[in-house]
């Protein structure tokens, strides 16, 4: 794609949202199809997945997922994420991807890729995703099965990325970045363009939603080794620096979220229940039989209408364009949506600092 396509696309994409957000229509919904997951990693903010395997039997059938993924199109979705736990430990999976697609939907799908099998990359090459990403722990097997806590994970995984490739699926890999992976990220990137998929990682390790247990947070790397990998490549310090410069221009808002969710995105979690996003849970609302419409001009919309009530920290002034936290992170691990843990406030200066001193030492 040359650079003038490119940017028509992004100029399309971007005139295409702001209109969504304008009209508040929902146009991307994240579906976590189960909470279950056939590995034990142990940065997971889902919890024991001990005790997500009982919930299997709460999880709403095929039917009716396929019934809410029509509802949901009809109310102009466009983009569908599916993910989990380990979406693919459904065994009706295929019939409500295929349901998706044959609605027009643009699926992406979150997976582990160690359940990729003949069938599932035939399907994927037959009803094309936009992508699929496959989590990567390690360079290395003894890497990635200690997170993974399952020996043999990285060979299934990557038995799973070679199907995919063979028929012609994009590709993503992506990784968390913590301690025991970190020197091994540069390692994964390469393994990545290797293979001609993109990469990308993220270091926001949060306490478990589920139990809250915080022993994921001692997993962190230091701030000054998540920014290091922020500012690893060139095309990783442009997006910053764009994103901070963009963030400037716009003015200030008094809205708590100003980001998409609860304006043109939602979250729906394996029971039926709908959410702004994923780590808004308190915000949950349960359809209860009350159309799509209902919920989402109802209880799905009143995210909207939260306002800060604190001045300073990252969510304005400056600061906001170099943030990767947000006010439902933030509640997830202080207990408040506008107490900022001294890690993401101490990782979003160094961003913000790495961010504008590459500008300044840029050729204009």
């Amino acid at each position: 794609m040359n650079c003038d396509i490119q940017a028509a696309t992004r100029e399309w994409n971007d005139a295409f949202r702001l209109r969504a957000a304008q009209t508040r229509t929902p146009i991307a919904a994240t579906l976590e199809l189960t909470r279950r997951c056939n590995l034990r990693c142990i940065h997971c903010y889902l919890g024991d997945q001990a005790e997500q395997c009982h919930t299997k039997d709460r999880e709403l059938g095929a039917g009716a997922v396929q019934a809410a993924l029509s509802e949901w199109a009809a109310a102009g979705c466009l983009f569908l994420t599916i993910t989990g736990g380990e979406p693919l430990l459904r065994s009706d999976f295929t019939d409500i991807y295929r349901h998706a697609r044959e609605l027009g939907l643009v699926v992406t799908v979150f997976t582990n890729g160690t359940r990729i099998t003949d069938d599932i990359a035939a399907l994927f090459r037959d009803l094309p995703p936009r992508k699929v990403e496959i989590s990567l722990y390690g360079a290395t097997v003894a890497t990635h099965d200690a997170i993974t806590g399952v020996s043999g994970s990285h060979a299934r995984t990557w038995s799973g990325i070679r199907r995919l490739r063979a028929n012609g699926v994009r590709l993503a890999l992506k990784t968390v970045l913590m301690k025991a992976n970190h020197a091994e990220r540069e390692a994964l990137e390469r393994q990545a363009a290797e293979i001609g998929a993109d990469f990308r990682h993220d270091a926001a390790i949060m306490p478990c939603l589920h139990g809250g247990s915080r022993a994921p947070l001692a997993l962190r790397v230091a701030p000054e080794d998540a920014v290091r990998a922020d500012m690893a490549t060139a095309g990783r310090r442009r997006m910053w620096r764009e994103k901070i410069e963009a963030a400037t221009a716009q003015p200030a808002s008094d809205r708590l979220y100003a980001c998409a969710a609860g304006q043109t995105a939602f979250h729906a979690d394996p029971f039926g229940g709908l959410s702004p996003c994923v780590l808004a849970d308190h915000l949950r609302c349960e359809p209860a039989g009350h159309p799509f419409g209902e919920v989402w001009n109802g209880g799905l919309a009143t995210i909207r209408a939260l306002k800060r009530q604190r001045a300073g920290g990252s969510f304005s002034g400056v600061l906001r364009g170099a943030c990767a936290h947000c006010p439902a992170f933030n509640r997830v691990e202080t207990g408040d949506e506008e107490v900022e843990s001294e890690y993401m406030l101490q990782t979003t200066r160094l961003r913000f600092d790495a961010a504008m001193k590459e500008a300044y030492e840029s050729p204009s």
